[in-house]
């Protein structure tokens, strides 16, 4: 009966177990083989089975450990997209990652089971030991290559993560003490001082890893001195990991009838917008100018915690509320291809520190790489028939629904911030001279391809929005 029992809760393991066995397979074979191509094969081989393993056969709500483990689409859906996120950076690594080789495919293997368990799970503590699996890894990763800018990265980073840990814990503390519990339950704020404390301390902590303003600043020099497989990662399913979290914490765990908090979303959010925004324009360093940009990404998620929560404070209905939740969902999943790929876009240009002018004339070099970079660029600036616009559009309907229309507003204004630097870019690549060099190879021209192909797929898709409406439930455990 024991083994029986195991196995009927294995199976609920199995994509785990699969990147676990092929990230100590990987290390088993860097003894032997010395080999980048055969250790991105078997890297992008385990996360491709387990996503078709996570996609057909975790749909089924099921609870485990005491309801701390909690199967169903919502967790399942994040799941999908942290195995997008280290799948798009699989192949393009090859290009960079020359020193242990096998170390790095390993450690992707083994954050990315981090995160996994992070999607399905309903405790803090799980969560939170989930969650630091995730940034030890991403620690070491951002300082491969050990030049001077990818240490120097690597430790602000470290040192960062450190401060945001220690909040996190106190957090923590405060919301055991408030609750007598480290489950994910709807909460009252009003209902302890503690709480309050949990509150804004587990904001913090979560902020740092979010990179919201004014907790962003590591975030800068880190995705401009990382490798930029690593940057996309980072920029990517790291900063989702933190989101999904959050939206466990905020809209799932911190509900009830006092739910004023969503006013400090909303002053975040414009403040991580606009900063974002405007410290992009005058930047010449193109990896910069899209660490900024992924400041300002911040702040569009983030509107997500000012819907959900006026919903709710002003019992709109849970409607609204599943609403919001499934807008943050798609922009979610447009946003890893969009940011991603614009960030695997730096490996055609061979200088490190990418300069706009760095990438002038690229469309007379290889006009499909400028067409799918400049789509990408296009998409984060939310023009029409891009995902970029989609996702966008359904996130300031929503705001609009719960009569939050002036914030839609300023949202919508900011995206029009954002056209100005997306656009500069934009023509430098097209009316420029070309550079001198030019690295125009299929590892760095296919990712962004396929990253614009899929932005163009998702830009014309509207039906995926009612589908997430659907999977939204879960996160409240449905």
């Amino acid at each position: 009966m024991f083994f029986i029992a195991g196995y009927a809760t294995l199976q609920y393991f199995v994509p785990e177990l699969i990147l676990g066995i092929a990230g100590f397979i990987i290390l088993a074979l860097g003894m032997f083989i010395v080999s980048r191509r055969l250790y991105a094969g078997v890297t992008f081989g385990s996360l491709a089975v387990a996503f078709i393993i996570e996609l057909f056969f975790m749909n089924n709500p099921y609870s485990l450990f005491g309801g701390t483990i909690l199967i169903n689409n919502f967790g399942t859906y994040f799941a999908l997209l942290f195995l997008i996120s280290a799948m798009l950076i699989t192949v393009p690594s090859i290009m960079n990652i020359s020193h242990k080789p096998e170390i790095f495919y390993a450690l992707l293997l083994f954050v990315t089971i981090g995160m996994l368990i992070a999607a399905s799970s309903t405790n803090l503590i799980i969560l939170f030991v989930a969650f630091e699996a995730v940034s030890t890894g991403t620690y070491v990763m951002s300082g491969f290559h050990k030049t001077d800018r990818t240490l120097e990265a690597s430790t602000k980073y470290f040192f960062t993560g450190a401060v945001s840990t220690s909040i996190i814990v106190m957090g923590l503390s405060y919301y055991f003490e408030a609750t007598g519990s480290f489950s994910i339950t709807p909460q009252v704020i009003s209902s302890n001082q503690a709480m309050l404390v949990a509150l804004l301390l587990l904001m913090i902590g979560f902020g740092f890893k979010m990179a919201i303003f004014p907790m962003h600043q590591w975030a800068i020099d880190t995705y401009d001195g990382s490798e930029n497989s690593v940057s996309a990662f980072l920029s990517t399913g790291s900063k989702l990991v933190a989101f999904m979290i959050m939206m466990r914490i905020f809209i799932s765990g911190f509900s009830g009838e006092a739910y004023d908090y969503y006013l400090i979303f909303t002053i975040l959010a414009i403040v991580t917008m606009t900063y974002g925004n405007l410290s992009a324009l005058s930047q010449t360093n193109l990896k910069r100018l899209l660490a900024y940009s992924s400041i300002a990404q911040a702040g569009y998620l983030i509107l997500v915690f000012s819907a959900a929560g006026f919903a709710q404070d002003n019992s709109l209905g849970n409607t609204l509320v599943y609403d919001a939740v499934a807008a943050g969902m798609i922009y979610s999943l447009v946003y890893i291809f969009m940011k991603g790929g614009a960030f695997l876009a730096m490996n055609l240009s061979p200088n490190p520190k990418v300069q706009i002018s760095d990438l002038s004339g690229l469309a007379k070099k290889s006009p499909v790489a400028a067409i799918s970079l400049s789509i990408l660029l296009l998409s984060l600036a939310g023009i029409p028939f891009t995902g970029g616009f989609v996702s966008k559009l359904f996130l300031f309907l929503v705001l609009i629904e719960v009569k939050l229309w002036w914030l839609a507003v300023i949202a919508i204004l900011n995206s029009a911030i954002s056209v100005f630097y997306y656009l500069r870019v934009i023509l430098v690549i097209y009316r420029g001279q070309p550079a001198e060099e030019f690295r125009i190879t299929r590892l760095s021209t296919i990712p962004i391809v396929v990253c614009a192909i899929i932005v163009i797929a998702l830009g014309v898709y509207f039906q995926l929005f009612q589908t997430l409406v659907g999977f939204a439930s879960g996160l409240f455990g449905v």
